[in-house]
């Protein structure tokens, strides 16, 4: 059955499946579903709601042309509207390097790279639209997907190298795959880790190479499939958001609560594992958003924000 999804989280997801659509291809509908988190089921729903979507004059030669059959999809052209030029601000482009960090992007990414470039003026902002349009991960989630579910299924330890967002370091880990899990939207690893000595679940976006290593494991005879801590056992961020600025919903900042002011603006308390964490979510608002307490998290904020600014100077 398939889950229900708000408005904004649906059409997300109809956009992320635009760029795989090509004229000629056949896809299978579990290789559409791995790439964009979901199942095969709401994969095809959303491809029958994509053959409605178009551009004008809306006529077939625009609209999205495809047909499903069985379980794979035939493409007939490439969808209308995708070879239209980019066209960002600087101040878009020092919004999406933040937001690329919180995707978990390394600092010494090629993507991060250019558009931190971006950011200081050195590069067009022609320049930045061919680099986001080719900045995707190699082999893409299908491929990490792929691999992992074969190692767990084997049950056969392996190598990642993995990027941990709340330090922005790459570390090489040996674990042991158990199962992977979707939630709202986001694939996670869960896995025994050798170097912890204990379980630890990994996001498959953050998942930079893997290695199969040859060696067999014994998976326990029950795993867990809960991703996210315990949100009441964790302390509380509280963020002022100005009037007009668009908030984080609970796929973002999982468990917030909101409180409107009288002058527009809004407090949101967020619950939160490190300082890290929020202050780069924080100063993906670009000042529209303001940390009040504690004063852990205002100073992160305050020293990731002397790091961008010394980098963009």
């Amino acid at each position: 059955m398939s889950r229900h999804l708000d408005a904004g989280a649906r059409a997300r997801r109809l956009l992320a499946l635009l760029p795989h659509l090509r004229k000629g291809d056949r896809i299978p509908l579990a290789e559409l579903a791995a790439a964009v988190g979901c199942t095969a089921e709401e994969v095809a729903a959303d491809l029958t709601t994509l053959t409605m979507c178009g551009i004008p004059p809306f006529s077939p030669l625009e609209l999205v042309a495809l047909d499903i059959d069985g379980d794979a999809v035939s493409v007939y052209m490439d969808p209308p509207g995708l070879e239209r030029p980019l066209r960002l601000t600087v101040g878009e482009a020092r919004a999406l390097n933040a937001a690329l960090d919180v995707a978990g992007y390394a600092p010494d990414s090629p993507l991060r790279q250019r558009i931190q470039e971006v950011c200081s003026g050195s590069v067009s902002l022609e320049d930045l639209e061919r680099t986001v349009r080719a900045g995707t991960m190699p082999g893409g989630m299908a491929e990490t997907y792929a691999r992992l579910a074969v190692a767990a299924e084997d049950h056969e330890k392996v190598r990642i190298a993995y990027y941990t967002g709340a330090t922005g370091r790459v570390s090489e880990r040996i674990v042991h795959p158990w199962a992977l899990v979707q939630r709202l939207g986001v694939w996670y690893l869960i896995a025994w880790c050798e170097a912890a000595g204990q379980e630890r679940v990994f996001r498959l976006d953050r998942v930079r190479e893997i290695e199969r290593l040859g060696v067999r494991f014994t998976p326990p005879s029950g795993v867990s499939t809960a991703v996210t801590p315990d949100i009441s056992t964790l302390p509380c961020a509280e963020v002022v958001f100005a009037p007009g600025v668009r908030l984080p919903d609970d796929r973002q900042w999982p468990g917030a609560t909101y409180e409107p002011r009288d002058d527009g603006s809004t407090a949101v308390r967020i619950p939160y594992q490190s300082p890290s964490w929020i202050s780069r979510r924080v100063i993906a608002y670009l000042g529209h958003a303001e940390v009040t307490g504690p004063p852990e998290v205002r100073g992160a904020v305050h020293a990731l924000a002397a790091d961008l600014l010394r980098k963009v100077q």
